[in-house]
């Protein structure tokens, strides 16, 4: 492989993903008052002390329709889910197009209807946008780029008194929590493009309605996209500098995505999920969080929780057999999958 030129595995969600940015984000000019650069959303505190949250997301998943959704669905439902997971309340997003030339117009209407049903059903508007429309063969069909702008509210009722879910420290023993089965977006997409039988169909989903409900009791939150719960378990025992433990008999995985992993030889923990949210919280708001959880998806559970603290993190899955460490995705992760 040419280390010169960027590889497909450099924008899959995985240590090379993650290289590949360290390269130069250091080197990009952040300003004075944003913060969480890396996270799911940018933080930025306004002279008056009211937090914003800014993000954006490009999307060239293929096929671009697949069982529960299209590209479009899935643009705005990860940009949504981008804010929320932030604490943030969504006030407007934008919708940048570009299209291959002959690419079919009831498709394209298609597409923005799904778009225009998530955005009424959420009450979330799109209120910007771009169209652009390439020669034929310069792009594959459709690339969506979506962004979106959100408040953190400073007045509602937080347990935790602070209402951005970034800056709480992670403590000894406080849980991890999952909110359903994971994996489905990865395997009802890869059915789609290998042709294989199967009833499940994408989990994806704006995630507005939980996070609304749990964000009082909860510390901590990400949508496990690209790289899976895997990607995102060492990102924050990293970021954190903790000791993390999954227990892999508690991870909650439907049937037919084991099944469909055997068939594929893919790892479950490193599929792609587009409507679940893995949160932390402390040991006593546990059962809350799941009970609330659970109302939306009763394979909600606990996976794992926070052991001592250890520089540059790790992670721990204790397995029938005993445990072995849970390393970040690595090489031929899924690609395209969002």
């Amino acid at each position: 492989m040419d280390k010169d030129r960027i590889s497909i595995e450099d924008g899959n969600g995985g240590l090379e993903m993650t290289r590949l940015l360290n390269s130069f984000l250091p080197n990009l000019n952040r300003g004075k008052n944003w913060k969480n650069f890396t996270n799911d959303s940018a933080t930025f505190t306004t002279d008056s002390g009211e937090q914003l949250c800014f993000t954006t997301d490009s999307f060239v998943v293929n096929p671009i329709e697949f069982p529960g959704g299209n590209i479009g669905h899935l643009a705005i439902c990860g940009t949504i889910n981008d804010l929320v997971v932030m604490g943030a309340t969504p006030i407007g997003l934008s919708l940048a197009l570009i299209i291959e030339e002959g690419f079919e117009k009831e498709k394209l209407n298609t597409i923005l209807n799904s778009i225009n049903e998530i955005s009424k059903s959420s009450n979330i508007p799109i209120v910007t946008g771009d169209t652009k429309v390439m020669e034929k063969g310069a792009i594959d069909k459709i690339v969506i780029n979506t962004s979106g702008i959100g408040i953190i509210n400073s007045n509602n009722n937080n347990n935790n008194n602070n209402n951005n879910l970034f800056e709480q420290e992670l403590n000894y023993q406080d849980k991890i929590i999952i909110s359903g089965g994971i994996g489905e977006h990865g395997v009802a997409l890869l059915s789609k493009r290998f042709d294989f039988e199967t009833r499940l169909i994408s989990d994806c989903k704006p995630l507005h309605e939980e996070m609304n409900k749990i964000k009082p009791y909860i510390k901590f939150a990400k949508d496990p996209t690209r790289g899976g719960i895997s990607a995102i378990i060492n990102e924050i025992a990293k970021d954190n500098n903790c000791k993390i433990e999954l227990i892999e008999k508690n991870i909650p995985i439907k049937k037919e995505v084991k099944s469909a992993c055997n068939l594929l030889g893919l790892e479950a923990m490193e599929l792609a999920n587009e409507g679940k949210i893995l949160c932390i919280c402390k040991p006593e708001n546990e059962e809350i969080v799941l009970n609330i959880l659970k109302q939306f998806n009763p394979m909600a559970t606990t996976i794992g929780e926070i052991k001592e603290k250890k520089e540059n993190g790790e992670v721990i899955l204790k397995t029938n057999l005993g445990t072995r460490l849970l390393t970040p995705p690595s090489g031929k992760i899924v690609p395209r999958i969002c």
